[in-house]
């Protein structure tokens, strides 16, 4: 008989040491009720370029007051480093025990950056300098905004992101940093902030104009509505076949007498913004740039509808509408209709 030997499992092997201080780093951070706390255990420091040429020159200052029994050199040397190490704790101190959560965010274009706004608050009495906050998708060419807290105070860290596509835009994780004072030495910590904004479409650059049709009035048999010249009805008396919705309920309450409405009661025309209206030539993101283009040309003098491949939003004005149709727009197809 064959003996059936057993395969030993595999031993896990333990993580590098180096992807075991990057893990370390670059743990989560989220928010506690909606707030991170730059405490002591997710605070990092290093020096920056500048501050190891500073700690080369300190060492090349040693070496040379021992070489040459210098005194005067040994004290300056040593004064350089308690002002550098002074440096270390005022940067690290500078950030120590903020807190950050999330603020008000603004929808964006295609083509324009986002603006996610971050509420610093700082509990503490003595003020922070140099606060600045930075993603990996931040774009380098631009510098970061810097906010300078009081004691006692909050203020807003703005981080710029561009809105290349659109759709959702999730904040990643924010390093919050700062090189004060000196810029010796770098302090950061991360923040995990469930935040995100809207991008819509890059509007059409000279689109065609509106799609409109005149809106006709069921009352007046097929006549347009026009708005009278100076934008108020006149009342006047009663007549014998005027039609009900031209009486004038409430002054006919008030007087005592039947009046009616002289002028035509001003109405918006609508127009459709249909997706089936566009050219068949014509791809995906080119028709939802084109009807941005249409909802924002509208404005409030034009009641708009929005008809997109499984959306139908009925016509409606204001900023609320608009921006109800400019979402649909950014997020389709992922809000359709069942």
């Amino acid at each position: 008989m064959t003996r059936r030997h057993a395969i030993p499992a595999p031993v896990p092997r333990a993580p590098a040491r180096g992807g075991r201080l990057t893990a370390w780093l670059r743990r989560t951070h989220g928010p506690v009720n909606g707030v991170v706390t730059l405490d002591r255990r997710h605070l990092y420091i290093l020096p920056t370029r500048s501050g190891a040429g500073f700690a080369v020159l300190l060492l090349a200052m040693l070496v040379t007051s021992l070489n040459y029994e210098i005194s005067l050199g040994f004290a300056l040397t040593f004064l350089l480093a308690g002002i550098g190490m002074s440096c270390m704790w005022s940067a690290y101190r500078n950030l120590l025990d903020l807190t950050v959560s999330a603020g008000p965010v603004e929808p964006a274009f295609v083509g324009d950056s986002v603006v996610f706004a971050l509420h610093v608050d700082n509990q503490d009495g003595a003020a922070r300098i140099g606060v600045e906050a930075r993603t990996r998708l931040s774009d380098g060419l631009v510098p970061a905004a810097s906010l300078t807290l009081d004691a006692m105070a909050g203020g807003a860290l703005p981080v710029r992101l561009p809105a290349t596509r659109r759709g959702r835009l999730a904040l990643p994780r924010v390093t919050i940093f700062s090189r004060f004072p000196f810029g010796l030495f770098r302090v950061w910590s991360y923040a995990d902030l469930a935040l995100s904004a809207i991008v819509y479409p890059a509007p059409e650059v000279n689109p065609p104009p509106l799609p409109l049709a005149p809106q006709s009035d069921d009352a007046d048999d097929g006549a347009v509505t026009v708005a009278s010249d100076d934008g108020i009805d006149q009342l006047r008396k009663y007549r014998p076949g005027d039609p009900l919705h031209r009486i004038a309920w409430k002054h006919s309450a008030r007087t005592g007498k039947w009046l009616s409405r002289s002028g035509h009661t001003p109405r918006r025309p609508t127009c459709w913004i249909d997706w089936a209206a566009l050219p068949v030539s014509m791809n995906t993101e080119a028709r939802l740039s084109r009807l941005c283009a249409w909802v924002l040309a509208a404005g409030d003098a034009t009641e708009i509808g929005l008809r997109l491949p499984g959306i139908e939003i009925p016509p409606g004005y204001g900023a609320s509408h608009r921006r109800t149709c400019l979402e649909a727009l950014a997020l389709w197809p992922e809000r359709r209709m069942p």
